[in-house]
């Protein structure tokens, strides 16, 4: 099982590496230089995740039916204290907004951008001619590559993205998100495969991101807890690279915010009924579950494990809340949605809500999320049967935005408190 430490969004110190800079000046205090070096090609292109919007402007992304709503955007020179990442046109496709980069001596290809407080994800097309991107290949910035990322090898699922870290200036009225910057103290992000019979993609194995805390003891008294965190439609490396999961982590244990844990993130995809989830659920409690509590000193009591996740992720957690109640004693769905042949139930018996009644439950995700009216509707089903539910919604979209902001409130509001730790 190999290891590798997780490197600080954005760092400096490489060459080439994107360069953040305190303006002082407006929208937002701060600019950020994004830098490629290709001698060789004629055209360098740099897609991000910043188009923003006014969240009050946007009620009609949450309309009943769950439309998908696409809006112009604000870009970065305009952005408006207040103002969120949008989910549309920001999404994964062809919408994010790609800019061309300018030709420098030596090869090197420069694009500057003022950007407020938090988190972004890019990542840069080289000679693309197609308008859309269409049969492009993304590549992730080589000065400063996802972490599992060794010299151009990654280790498992190749990540295309890489992520910068922008400071608070308080003078432009920024959120400050220093919670989502890199930690004076860091756990450790390791790439794990694991054998896996019922997996066709891989066959008979997948893939794990494991993250462990500062100064993780195999042999302290108390066990850890473990936090198992689903991504949506995505890969293991999702929520530890555009989830930004290792430095929320770091600082809200290093504020003792929560308790040190262990965080499993596995791949979702690669089962041969992925969209009923009873395959991945198979996998997860006969399969998964075992390989970790042999493999790291956590827990056994189920009171001491969560499931979380985000949009289909999301759905995998009510999966296992709903019909496997006993196995977590925390559950947090960010997001959930309508994919695949599991939805919720239209009432819950008795019994069921008895079970319900003894784990803790949040649900959130973005109130301008094209899906939004489903998020609430879980809550009303919980509610109506008297089952205790926290939510966790924010201003913000179907994006990682919002799931950062919703892993930061799932942990310090309902699983893992630090009064528990031993």
């Amino acid at each position: 099982m190999g290891g590798s430490t997780a490197a600080a969004h954005g760092s400096t110190t490489g060459t080439f590496s994107p360069q953040v800079t305190r303006t002082g000046t407006g929208p937002t205090g701060y600019q950020v230089t994004f830098r490629y070096r290709d001698s060789k090609a004629t055209r360098v292109q740099l897609k991000g995740e910043w188009y923003f919007a006014n969240p009050y402007e946007l009620s009609a992304l949450s309309s009943p039916e769950g439309s998908t709503v696409e809006t112009p955007g604000t870009t970065p020179a305009h952005w408006r204290p207040g103002d969120i990442p949008i989910a549309y046109p920001n999404s994964p496709a062809a919408n994010w907004p790609v800019v061309d980069m300018k030709r420098g001596a030596g090869g090197v290809w420069t694009y500057t951008t003022p950007l407020p407080s938090g988190v972004f994800t890019y990542s840069f097309y080289v000679d693309c001619a197609d308008p859309t991107q269409t049969g492009c290949t993304a590549h992730s910035d080589p000065a400063n590559p996802p972490w599992n990322d060794h010299n151009g090898r990654a280790t498992g699922t190749v990540e295309a993205t890489s992520q910068v870290y922008v400071p608070a200036d308080p003078a432009f009225d920024t959120v400050d998100y220093a919670w989502q910057g890199p930690s004076r103290t860091h756990g450790k992000l390791t790439h794990v495969t694991y054998r896996s019979p019922t997996s066709l993609t891989p066959p008979g194995e997948n893939y794990l991101s494991v993250y462990t805390p500062p100064g993780y003891d195999p042999h302290r008294a108390q066990p850890y807890p473990t936090l198992y965190l689903f991504s949506g439609d995505g890969t293991e490396m999702d929520w530890s690279t555009q989830g930004d999961a290792g430095n929320i982590l770091d600082h809200l244990i290093s504020t003792g915010q929560i308790q040190p844990m262990v965080v499993v993130m596995p791949n979702t995809a690669g089962y041969p009924d992925s969209t009923n989830y009873a395959s991945f659920d198979a996998n997860l409690l006969n399969t998964l579950v075992p390989y970790v509590d042999s493999h790291y000193h956590v827990a056994t009591d189920p009171a001491r494990r969560a499931a979380a996740g985000l949009g289909y992720g999301a759905s995998l957690t009510n999966s296992l809340l709903f019909e496997h109640t006993e196995a977590f004693g925390s559950y947090g769905a960010m997001s959930p949605g309508l994919r695949g042949n599991y939805t919720l139930p239209t009432t819950l018996t008795a019994q069921q809500a008895a079970a319900l009644r003894q784990v803790n439950i949040f649900v959130g995700g973005g109130r301008q999320d094209p899906s939004h009216y489903y998020h609430a509707s879980e809550i009303t089903l919980l509610n109506r049967a008297a089952v205790p539910v926290t939510p966790g919604f924010v201003n913000g979209g179907h994006n990682w935005f919002a799931w950062r902001l919703g892993l930061s409130d799932f942990l310090t509001h309902t699983a893992f408190f630090p009064q528990a730790a031993g």
